[in-house]
């Protein structure tokens, strides 16, 4: 079998399309993410999900926030409705590393990425990858890696636009075309602009509705220099605006700006593969009151990356590469309103140096990783991280595998220095985690069951006050399952957790214990449905100067359709929040409500 490394553009993305297509399949789906080279599901010893753009369109989702809480492990608080504030959580933390065509996203500041503003333009495919990929990828990686691909390789002229109308004056016009360049090369640009009027999203604050605006561009090109040479680049462009309810009574709005250019130069042969990246990206804030604290952050991230695996006897990949990154805190405002005061931060800038060792055995029987990885951090010094798998398949039916390893999380730039908040005297915050699973093909029923625990040392939290380190266990048991019943396709998962903040001795804030999720899709010969049921139980609170916020369980349900009115026009309709259904995911803050959302779109 051929692999490639982390440069999809070199691989047409011709994947077989059912809902969330790869989550709980065996069939040959090939992923780049869990290894940073090419990979068949079936060997994988880490649990694996993919979308697809058919996935996506099946859902008609209208948000990344939408796509994401149909995956087993992921839940998602969010500050207020469609285009806010949306935090990822993956199997009880938000440690989850982002990637946009293999490369980090997101604010060095706050340290996360804000999936309420990243559109679905231009997206191929997303690989998500559950648990510790920290000796693969470095920091921020113990929960889980989501990797949001764009990339992809037009044989011939392809494209759609889309117009979309909906509950709250929303509106949307997307569009994208494809094309092949000459007998090697290919492009692919994609637009979108996107609005709507919203609805209160807070309990506080002015009672007002708060809304927001979307415009998105992205260009993806290359070309094969030889048959073993490619060079490919693409530039993702979003500018957004965003209303909300302050906590002194009143209305605000935040200017968005997020951009991300790479470009790649790779060697690929039936036996060995190189590739290096250069990317910079950009995460700019800037809200309109320059008295609010942070009224404007600017964050610029410049990567490089080089990466190299080599087959070195049959089914065992030898890998290996070097990663240095550099983030600057550039033209930030940062208000004291204690003080009545501008500050900035105390140290803008820092760099990561890194090198990595994998070896990868894909066995029908057997399989067997082993990784480890050396951070050296300008801030904190040097990070070790290991990580060991293993996979033995007794029949088709029954196969037993086994995860361990180490990660950590450097504290941001907001975590050390933010006004009142900061702390400058935080530690890195290190996990040591373990997952052991059965899965297996049985009566045509794909299922993998998997119990797994991260044990969080000088865990990083601000959400009481001060930011401060203390430490957290979580553990869980997951069951996931695929089958279908004639024409009707089914993914199901089932999920419990034990999220402990072991100093408080009490579960961890905005994490439910129990999840539920069931998408089901159904297709026929001009037509399509969907339907997506989650369901969360309650979760909690943990309030600044002690105390807790109940939130109680909630149960969801979104039903799509879709006409194939001709081969080239496609007429869908989707009403989200089918029950109405009041919850929080973060204490005062409002969800969507019930909504209605109709489209065509016409495809060439």
């Amino acid at each position: 079998m051929k692999k490639t490394l982390l440069a999809v553009a070199l691989a047409p993305l011709c994947l077989q399309s059912s809902l969330v297509s790869a989550q709980t399949t065996t069939d040959e789906t090939m992923v780049v993410t869990a290894n940073r080279f090419e990979q068949s599901t079936k060997n994988l010893i880490a649990p694996v999900s993919v979308v697809t753009k058919a996935d996506i369109d099946a859902m008609q989702a209208n948000s990344l926030t939408e796509v994401l809480r149909t995956l087993p492990g992921v839940q998602i608080s969010t500050n207020g409705t469609y285009g806010h504030l949306g935090r990822t959580y993956v199997r009880g933390s938000d440690n989850v590393l982002f990637l946009l065509n293999g490369v980090r996203i997101g604010s060095a500041t706050t340290g996360f990425t804000n999936v309420g503003q990243l559109p679905l333009t231009g997206i191929e495919r997303i690989e998500f990858v559950r648990g510790n990929r920290a000796a693969v990828y470095g920091a921020d990686a113990t929960a889980g890696v989501i990797n949001i691909i764009t990339d992809s390789q037009p044989q011939q002229m392809s494209g759609e636009v889309k117009a979309e109308f909906g509950s709250e004056k929303y509106q949307q016009l997307t569009g994208s075309v494809a094309n092949r360049l000459g007998e090697r090369g290919w492009m692919k640009v994609a637009a979108n602009f996107e609005q709507a009027d919203g609805q209160d999203v807070a309990s506080f604050g002015s009672n007002d509705d708060d809304g927001f605006r979307n415009r998105d561009g992205l260009i993806d090109a290359g070309i094969h220099l030889n048959d073993h040479w490619t060079l490919a680049g693409n530039a993702y462009y979003h500018e957004g605006n965003i209303e909300f309810d302050d906590s002194f009574g009143g209305s605000e709005e935040t200017d968005n700006l997020l951009y991300n250019v790479s470009g790649r130069l790779v060697y690929d042969n039936d036996q060995f593969s190189s590739e290096l990246i250069l990317a910079m990206n950009r995460d700019e804030a800037e809200n309109a009151d320059p008295s609010v604290t942070g009224s404007k952050i600017v964050t610029d991230r410049n990567v490089i990356s080089w990466r190299n695996a080599a087959l070195v006897q049959a089914q065992t990949w030898l890998g290996a590469g070097l990663e240095y990154t550099d983030e600057q805190v550039k033209d930030s405002n940062l208000w004291d309103s204690w003080n009545q005061v501008f500050n900035s931060y105390d140290k803008g800038d820092r760099d990561n140096k890194a090198a990595y060792v994998t070896v990868n055995h894909d066995g029908q029987q057997a399989q067997a990783e082993a990784s480890v990885r050396v951070d050296d951090n300008e801030q904190y010094g040097t990070e070790f991280t290991w990580q060991l798998g293993a996979g033995w398949r007794f029949s088709d039916a029954l196969r037993l595998t086994g995860n361990a390893g180490t990660g950590f999380r450097a504290p941001t730039f907001n975590d050390l220095y933010w006004p009142n908040f900061g702390n400058p005297t935080l530690e890195p915050e290190e996990s040591k985690t373990v997952e052991v699973a059965f899965d297996g093909q049985l009566n045509a029923v794909y299922w993998r069951l998997a119990a797994y625990q991260n044990d969080i040392d000088n865990r990083i939290t601000c959400q009481s006050g001060s930011c401060q380190n203390d430490d957290a266990l979580i553990k869980g048991i997951e069951l996931v399952a695929a089958f279908e019943t004639g024409a009707f396709d089914h993914h199901l998962s089932l999920e419990y957790l034990d999220p402990k903040d072991k100093n408080l001795n009490q579960p961890l804030s905005r994490v439910a214990k129990q999840n539920a999720k069931w998408n089901i899709v159904y297709n026929a010969a001009d037509w399509q449905a969907s339907l997506n049921y989650l369901y969360q139980g309650e979760r909690q609170e943990n309030l600044y100067g002690g105390g807790v916020y109940e939130m109680g369980g909630y149960s969801l349900f979104d039903v799509a359709a879709s006409y194939y009115l001709t081969e080239q026009v496609t007429l869908s309709g989707r009403v989200a929040n089918l029950f109405d259904k009041e919850y929080e995911l973060v204490q005062n803050y409002n969800t969507q409500e019930r909504s209605y959302y109709a489209s065509v779109t016409y495809q060439f």
